[in-house]
């Protein structure tokens, strides 16, 4: 795979259509030279991180928030119908309009990919997008609770797992679609159904008009361009569900691990000798716990000073952190972070390798220069 290239918003948004059609358009774009915009990890279908200093942010913007999807968005939204079909006592077509009528709440929910850090796991071989730390963004989300429509259709008992329709497909037939499914437990706790992205109508990227949004869970459950609802009483037999996004164990590939990343300051940066303010995100899938602490270090672990918890804080959201170092001469010099959750979870030095690279929680260490004042 060829280096990443980075590309400002506009360029993003242009790019998006242009590697749709697979034109010259998208390879002119990726010859630009770096800018601080997506950093392009596959160019068709697209698949781009977020910058790691547009993570200082609480709330990613839209054109910085990472993008995945492995067929690409689908040309649909004029038709757009959200059906709850399956195990339930009565069946539901919604347009958009009479979606938004059933009420909206706001929640604050982070999605983080679950191959976000493959790029720097140590595999001989994966054939997963190769991401940095950056597949990971935060949103302030507009919708309603998915449980609110199950309720008005009537699910059935036996309903046990849900199943999520998308409107993408992939160019040959004989590619599986990408569908996933959710049980009753979570589609009943805090699934959402949102149409707004950060006060926006949520960009076909993101999987506008509507997805689904799991709150601590990796994002492959968090279902982009969602048509049909299927109640089910049993898990989905698809690829992507029975077969991919599983642990070695073969256990279903779900709840997000503990971590935190470095926003500031950048890999290959330059700061003044002094006291230096290291900032950053940290998250958790622990439910409502949320991040007890963050801790960062100058010596590769041997010492360790607590950061400051700062921002709002909201279940299922990341949060803000920062802390003071001392850098006391010019010259190279690194800085580590981990976390630990409510639960008693903490960042490992470096997780457990995987054959699919997923779920890599393992310390983000930057590495800078320190220049005289």
């Amino acid at each position: 795979m060829a280096d990443p290239a980075f590309l400002t918003r506009r360029e993003a948004l242009a790019l998006a259509a242009a590697a749709a059609a697979g034109s010259a358009a998208a390879r002119r774009l990726l010859a630009q030279p770096p800018s601080h915009g997506l950093v392009i990890r596959n160019e068709r279908p697209l698949d781009a991180e977020a910058p790691l200093g547009a993570l200082a942010r609480w709330e990613t913007d839209n054109d910085l928030f990472f993008v995945r999807s492995h067929f690409g968005p689908p040309d649909e939204a004029a038709r757009f119908r959200l059906e709850v079909v399956g195990d339930v006592e009565r069946p539901l077509s919604l347009s958009l309009a009479e979606l938004r009528r059933l009420g909206a709440e706001r929640r604050a929910v982070t999605l983080e990919c679950a191959g976000n850090g493959r790029g720097v796991f140590n595999l001989p071989k994966t054939s997963g997008i190769q991401w940095g730390h950056g597949a990971v963004s935060n949103a302030t989300w507009t919708g309603v609770p998915l449980g609110l429509l199950l309720e008005r259709a009537g699910i059935r008992p036996g309903a046990l797992h849900f199943w999520m329709e998308a409107r993408d497909r992939a160019a040959m037939g004989t590619v599986p679609r990408f569908l996933r499914s959710i049980p009753r437990a979570k589609a009943l706790d805090d699934a959402f159904i949102a149409w707004e992205m950060n006060g926006r109508p949520i960009p076909a990227l993101h999987g506008g008009p509507v997805r689904l949004v799991t709150p601590g869970w990796y994002g492959s459950s968090s279902t982009k361009w969602l048509a049909r609802i299927h109640a089910k009483p049993v898990e989905s037999d698809n690829y992507y569900m029975a077969t991919g996004y599983r642990w070695p164990d073969r256990s279903p590939v779900q709840t997000m691990r503990v971590k935190s990343v470095i926003a500031a300051p950048l890999e290959g940066g330059r700061v003044r000798v002094g006291r230096v303010t290291v900032r950053g995100k940290a998250w958790t899938g622990a439910g409502a716990g949320g991040i007890r602490a963050v801790e960062v270090t100058t010596d590769g672990g041997r010492t360790w000073r607590p950061a400051r918890l700062v921002g709002p804080e909201h279940s299922g959201a990341w949060r803000g952190w920062e802390a003071e170092i001392d850098v006391r001469a010019p010259g190279p010099q690194r800085v580590a972070a981990r976390a630990t959750d409510r639960s008693g979870a903490t960042q490992p030095e470096r997780a457990e390798e995987n054959p699919s690279g997923y779920g890599n929680n393992s310390w983000h260490e930057v590495r800078y220069v320190a220049v005289a004042g």
